[in-house]
């Protein structure tokens, strides 16, 4: 069997019709149009299939492709347009000004500022309750002090980073 021929047969035999049965199908002549071309991909793939059968066989087969096709894109459309009704009814959110990226990166550096100007002793407490996320007893055995120690150590730290993001926050604000 010449593949090329028997498609080029089919495809002239079938064409005008199955194209206006799409068109009927989808009210939409590119639709219809993008909907027929996958028709006959679909014929070409299986060709064998579709020339092994008689000539009603044929033409049945090849609408029942069109008609799963057609099918196919009708229930794309409805889930794509539901999907849009429901995003479009969602609320959005404001997006967040730039300026909290600025903000945001200035105290983040007001913070590293400050926990360099700590003392040793209440750096490496903070840096052990903060990224190691220890007790203040596993600080104190790691360290050999009391945990009151570390407790009080973690307070002083803490009220220094507050104060210095309290000083950038208001900074007509005394302390």
């Amino acid at each position: 069997m010449d593949r090329e021929a028997e498609f080029r047969r089919l495809y002239d035999t079938h064409r005008d019709a199955v194209y206006a049965y799409l068109i009927g199908r989808a009210w939409d002549r590119q639709l219809a149009a993008d909907l027929l071309q996958e028709v006959f991909l679909r014929v070409w793939r299986h060709l064998d299939t579709a020339a092994g059968l008689p000539a009603d066989g044929q033409r049945g087969w090849i609408f029942t492709v069109a008609r799963n096709l057609s099918i196919d894109a009708g229930r794309h459309d409805r889930t794509l347009a539901g999907a849009e009704q429901a995003l479009a009814a969602e609320p959005v959110a404001p997006a967040a000004p730039a300026s909290d990226a600025v903000i945001s990166a200035e105290r983040a550096a007001i913070v590293g500022a400050a926990i360099r100007r700590l003392p040793e002793p209440q750096r490496v407490t903070l840096a052990l309750a903060a990224a190691g996320g220890l007790t203040s007893a596993e600080i104190g055995a790691a360290l050999g002090i009391p945990p009151g120690t570390v407790r009080y150590r973690l307070s002083v730290a803490r009220r220094a980073l507050a104060g210095a993001l309290g000083d950038y926050d208001d900074p007509r604000e005394e302390r």
